[in-house]
């Protein structure tokens, strides 16, 4: 594609000073290389956007310059994108050479150095391993769009499955407790995948999960820590968790009380194993009491997550009912840390 597009080879070249720019666009297209030449980076920028296989700069075009165009092009590429840059240099040492080769790497990221002057066969050559990397890239691309589509696809059918769940339990269980109970954690599983669908079926925000389960408590709940992306098993057993918690507070805990209030906080812990930190609080409520036997709810609060270290811990005291535990995080993400509200 010599005009740029989702697979294009072509190679865009910055080389604005004397007969570079000429020259390495004749040895590439006598290598079977598409090229395009820009006059600053300016429009070297807007031809990125359109698709390329690499770009070949020449130094004096960028050291005294403002680069901040394509640093923040490079800074917001795609996951699967790692632009190849082949940057001409000066010939032999010169004062700050070091430096400079630190900054460029620091914001221009794939750098390869080309040191004038050359001969044409090291330029084709660099020019057919950054199109190799390049083409490497796009594979990448192509399996994450394919992974994205099928996660959805498999998010729309467990989400028609438990449709199809509620609606035989509903035709099945008798009117009581224990239908409620089972009804409402099928809800909570159904309002995980709304959110997984959300983010394209990769995962959700504990954020928003919290919010979910304790919207119609939002005055009497404090929310305390830091932007995390689940992943997808470990949204889903947040999801049963604090439905879990928020159902035991209403009926017998904090939430039981107009004077009642829970705390929810979590935080990383980079330690040997990328974890987080749970904690559910009650305070003002009636005091919590040792159940005297233990329920599914218990249980599944036991069991819904696989923890770090120890099991959840469950504290019954007179002050209110708490809930720790610890998780492996994989692949999670963090952003800023949340104001609590």
């Amino acid at each position: 594609m010599p005009h740029g597009g989702p697979n294009t080879e072509r190679v865009l070249i910055l080389a604005p000073h004397g007969r570079d720019a000429e020259i390495a666009s004749e040895m590439l297209r006598e290598a079977g290389r598409h090229t395009h030449t820009s006059a600053d980076l300016t429009s070297l920028c807007l031809e990125l956007e359109k698709g390329a296989a690499f770009a070949l700069l020449a130094e004096e075009a960028i050291v005294d310059s403002d680069i901040s165009s394509i640093a923040s092009w490079v800074k917001d590429q795609p996951p699967w994108s790692d632009m190849p840059i082949v940057l001409m240099t000066f010939h032999g040492d010169t004062p700050g050479r070091v430096e400079r080769a630190a900054r460029y790497e620091n914001i221009l990221g794939n750098v390869t150095y080309l040191e004038r002057p050359f001969h044409p066969t090291t330029l084709v050559s660099l020019a057919r391993s950054a199109v190799r990397s390049r083409k490497r890239q796009y594979e990448a691309r192509a399996l994450l769009e394919r992974y994205k589509l099928l996660a959805r696809e498999l998010q729309h059918r467990t989400k028609n499955l438990l449709a199809v769940i509620h609606a035989i339990a509903s035709a099945s269980l008798p009117a009581g407790a224990a239908s409620e109970e089972f009804f409402g954690r099928l809800r909570a599983l159904a309002r995980a995948q709304d959110l997984l669908l959300e983010g394209d079926g990769c995962g959700a925000s504990l954020k928003h999960l919290v919010a979910a389960a304790l919207e119609s408590f939002s005055r009497r709940v404090v929310v305390d820590g830091p932007e995390v992306h689940l992943d997808a098993t470990t949204a889903q057993g947040f999801a049963l968790i604090l439905h879990e918690l928020a159902t035991n507070a209403a009926k017998h805990g904090a939430l039981s009380r107009p004077t009642g209030k829970v705390t929810v906080q979590w935080s990383r812990d980079a330690g040997s194993v990328a974890a987080l930190t749970f904690r559910w609080m009650e305070r003002g409520g009636p005091p919590a009491t040792l159940p005297k036997r233990i329920g599914f709810g218990t249980k599944l609060l036991e069991i819904a997550i696989p923890t770090v270290d120890a099991p959840p811990r469950f504290d019954y005291s007179a002050d209110g009912f708490s809930y720790d535990l610890r998780v492996a995080l994989y692949g999670a993400t963090q952003g800023s840390s949340d104001v609590p509200h």
